[in-house]
């Protein structure tokens, strides 16, 4: 169980390393109104991140036992999903264009969190991306007290690492590996998503 989590969370964390709509935005407010409001844009991310895997949980909880055919057919289309997704991921091919110079010192916290909350509630592939996530812990019989130290746990590192970002951005010599590096971090977490993907189109076949 131990294995299955540190996958799980790997594949989270890759996630966060390959850019996205949420490392976007925190670029946008940190080159354009300085690292005061992006901390803020950390933050409404992280509460987003937080209150959609409480609602997945939930979802979760409210699901028949593991062995109805609803939950073999959500493990489907999980598995399905995560594959595309880590498909799309390998086959990427971009070129990560990043700004140069630092923004403005005179944005608000506040004014950054409500655009990261805001902007990352009303992204659809979030809860879908927890769901399946929360799939493969579920499936794994691990407890309700394990899930919730996963979801506290996947909270603070989207907290943690939009933080670092922030700070990191600010130094040219970070935003040139990133350039570098950028289809790297794609292929490793299109790898680790087709993993989990393949463990729950497994998992869902009756043995």
């Amino acid at each position: 169980m131990i294995g299955l989590f540190l996958l799980v969370a790997g594949t989270h964390f890759a996630a966060l390393l390959s850019p996205g709509p949420d490392f976007f935005l925190l670029i946008r407010a940190a080159l354009l109104h300085g690292r005061r409001q992006a901390d803020g844009c950390a933050a409404g991310i992280a509460l987003a991140n937080l209150l959609s895997m409480l609602l997945v949980l939930l979802a979760l909880a409210a699901l028949p036992g593991a062995n109805g055919g609803l939950w073999r057919s959500l493990q489907l289309v999980g598995g399905g999903y995560f594959c595309w997704l880590g498909s799309q991921a390998l086959l990427a091919r971009r070129e990560l264009q990043l700004p140069d110079g630092s923004g403005e010192t005179g944005g608000r916290w506040r004014a950054g969190f409500g655009q990261g909350l805001l902007a990352s509630s009303l992204n659809p592939k979030l809860p879908l991306f927890y769901a399946g996530l929360f799939g493969v812990l579920r499936e794994a019989a691990v407890p309700g007290w394990g899930l919730a130290l996963a979801m506290v746990w996947m909270a603070a590192v989207v907290l943690g690492w939009d933080l670092a970002l922030v700070r990191l951005l600010g130094h040219a010599r970070w935003r040139g590996w990133l350039r570098r590096r950028v289809r790297t971090l794609d292929r490793l977490c299109g790898a680790l998503l087709l993993a989990l993907g393949g463990w729950l189109l497994v998992t869902a076949v009756p043995g």
